[in-house]
């Protein structure tokens, strides 16, 4: 998922892989794509208490630092939440050097836990550019790594992403058989999507999870209606 500021973004799709596991159920966690600036919807976001938040300023970390997403960041680490920076890598065709330089301000500015690699590729000939970027984080701590292709990928990405989002879609293409592998180590994004949807999108049994009714250009500028049932879904 991509994001300018507060404006308009597009949503790309690539061609998908397959991947692999064994086991058949997991405890579930939620990976929130939090692509608005509303204090109110803070202020909700906040009071979950729980979940993976992907925070956005500006297409990335932007160049300076601004003190509303330091205190929100500051909050979501205070009540045991996980703020990730969002990073673009326009599917391995952007530079490396660019792409670490954010890395660097992320750190620099906000008091994050981890990275949202977006528009990440998703076949064997791009797995080196990832596997630099997967080392180049880690060597700077132990910092989640989450990759979004947005569909499946290459086995071989999973040994260098701690969490791979394997859809990112609205929930009429979704199937249920999508993580029927590699669950402990994958993630659906799901949008437009009634409450039933939700209850029917909430039984695959991917580790890390998110469905909203939002839609439309951003589909993550709002939290879903429902998002009190689906924090109970959670198993």
């Amino acid at each position: 998922m991509k994001k300018i500021a507060l404006s308009i973004f597009v949503l790309f799709f690539i061609s998908c892989g397959s991947s692999n596991n064994d086991i058949q159920s997991v405890k579930k966690e939620l990976l929130i794509p939090a692509y608005f600036y509303d204090e109110n919807l803070w202020g909700q976001l906040e009071n979950l208490k729980r979940g993976i938040i992907i925070v956005n300023p500006n297409n990335g970390p932007g160049d300076t630092i601004d003190t509303n997403y330091v205190q929100r960041i500051d909050t979501l680490n205070k009540n045991s939440q996980i703020p990730i920076g969002y990073v673009y890598t326009k599917w391995g065709a952007r530079d490396l050097n660019e792409v670490k330089n954010d890395i660097n301000k992320w750190l620099d500015m906000y008091n994050i836990k981890g990275f949202f690699i977006d528009e990440a590729a998703n076949n064997e000939g791009n797995l080196s550019y990832y596997k630099n970027l997967y080392e180049y984080i880690k060597s700077k701590g132990d910092y989640l790594v989450v990759l979004n292709p947005g569909c499946k990928t290459n086995d071989k990405y999973y040994n260098y992403a701690d969490v791979i989002v394997i859809f990112e879609d609205k929930f009429k293409n979704l199937n249920s058989d999508v993580c029927n592998k590699m669950q402990k180590n994958s993630a659906i994004i799901v949008y437009d999507a009634n409450k039933s949807d939700m209850e029917q999108a909430m039984r695959i049994k991917c580790k890390y999870i998110y469905v909203t009714d939002d839609n439309g250009v951003n589909p993550y500028d709002s939290l879903p209606s429902y998002i009190t049932e689906e924090i109970n879904l959670l198993k």
